[in-house]
């Protein structure tokens, strides 16, 4: 499926990750996961069903308000700037 923006990217990518998060046995990863379920399985969920892709990428969205965390944002505003300067005795 070819998307037509990175928004609808996004949307694919989160809704593919919460039916993972949704469908799989406890520590199953990924590729076991398509093999197990079917890649048509995953088509009929995301491509064919667009309803349910955009339910499935809330539910990621709210999932990850809690756990998400911008690794270099307290360091993009400045946080730990002092290590950047240059010593003067």
């Amino acid at each position: 499926t070819r998307v037509e923006s990175d928004e609808e990217a996004i949307e694919y990518v989160g809704a593919y990750c919460q039916l993972y998060r949704e469908d799989a046995l406890y520590l199953e990863r990924t590729a076991p996961w398509i093999d197990r379920v079917g890649l048509s399985f995953v088509t009929e969920q995301l491509v064919d069903d667009e309803a349910n892709r955009k339910a499935l990428h809330a539910r990621f969205l709210v999932s990850q308000l809690k756990t998400q965390n911008d690794p270099w944002k307290e360091r993009a505003e400045g946080a730990q700037s002092h290590q950047f300067e240059v010593i003067t005795q």
